[in-house]
């Protein structure tokens, strides 16, 4: 498919279809909605420098909290420089068409006569963003935070652009999840206590798998579009009732970590656990059992990221819960 840039009006010349680039549009493309996928790990960071650190020399001072809000507001930009390049590069290889996509609110660009170039620039924008902001976390803790930072800012750009992004590969799930998920929340910890423990990566899987879990849902809902438009996406490979299994089997798979790794936090964190178990429910059964196709898509999308961000929500309470208990008993 091919998209129109211009239209001709009379002899006057040519006239832009695209309308201008406004903060509705840019705000469009950065799609507020998903933002929870990147509040977790910081959250889920945060609480872990307070629980694994409460009970030794180590305060939540005006740098630590800095780095907090620093790490808060790059992962924003970071999604939302995926959100924004994701449109463009669908928009660009027209995967996008309004028969292929009802949800208006997920193609920007297609919907809202957004100019691809600018679409583009706000994504390249966003890309510098993050980036500026992670180096003035590196600069107030470790300076291999930088290394960190430049593995996810490589995710972002190969995950979205290129002739072959990573997004419509079988290794989107993986590389979303580790980024976003595993970076992210090994990023916030070591900025807040300029350390670096093992246990932080043991921590962040809950946001990793979450993360996965988004993404994996996004593609099985789009595996009948993906499939004529020759993307070869996880569940594409898997097929609809495989990739549905292995949504389930991840949330699942979530939960039973979570209860597990409550162990080494003294029990205390099973309660926040039990507490998502119980809200989460029912969003929890829709991942399992619930429909995922392109009709049904912008439902499960909204379960799947508020199932998500209620989980990683109710983990770094109970790591925040942790910490207190550390040191109530110290």
């Amino acid at each position: 498919m091919v998209h129109p840039t211009v239209s001709q009006r009379g002899s006057r010349g040519r006239q832009s279809i695209y309308k201008p680039f406004t903060a509705k549009a840019a705000i469009e493309l950065a799609s507020p909605p998903t933002w929870s996928a990147a509040l977790s790990p910081v959250l889920v960071g945060g609480a872990a420098a307070w629980a694994l650190t409460a009970v030794v020399p180590f305060q939540f001072d005006a740098r630590a909290i800095t780095c907090w809000l620093l790490m808060l507001v790059c992962a924003l930009c970071a999604q939302s420089a995926v959100n924004t390049l994701n449109d463009y590069q669908d928009f660009k290889s027209g995967l996008d068409t309004k028969e292929t996509i009802l949800d208006k609110t997920d193609a920007s660009i297609l919907y809202n006569a957004i100019d691809p170039k600018a679409a583009l620039a706000f994504g390249v924008v966003l890309c510098l963003l993050a980036v500026g902001f992670g180096v003035v976390v590196a600069l107030l803790s470790q300076w291999w935070l930088l290394l960190l930072g430049a593995l996810g800012a490589a995710a972002v750009v190969f995950y979205s652009l290129g002739p072959k992004p990573i997004s419509y590969l079988p290794l989107g799930e993986a590389v979303s999840g580790l980024a976003m998920g595993g970076i992210i929340t090994v990023s916030t910890y070591v900025a807040l206590t300029k350390k670096f423990t093992p246990l932080i990566i043991l921590i962040s899987l809950p946001a990793v798998l979450a993360i996965a879990l988004i993404m994996l849902t996004n593609n099985s809902c789009d595996i009948v579009r993906d499939r004529e438009a020759g993307r070869r996406t996880l569940a594409v490979k898997l097929g609809s009732e495989k990739s549905k299994r292995l949504a389930g089997i991840l949330a699942v798979v979530t939960m039973l970590w979570m209860a597990m790794a409550s162990v080494m936090f003294w029990l205390v964190a099973l309660v926040p656990v039990s507490l998502a178990s119980m809200l989460g429910y029912k969003k929890l059964s829709l991942i399992i059992r619930g429909n995922y196709d392109i009709q049904n898509r912008q439902a499960m999308m909204s379960n799947i990221s508020s199932w998500c961000f209620l989980v990683n929500s109710c983990w770094a309470g109970g790591l925040l819960a942790s910490g207190l208990i550390g040191m109530w008993f110290a």
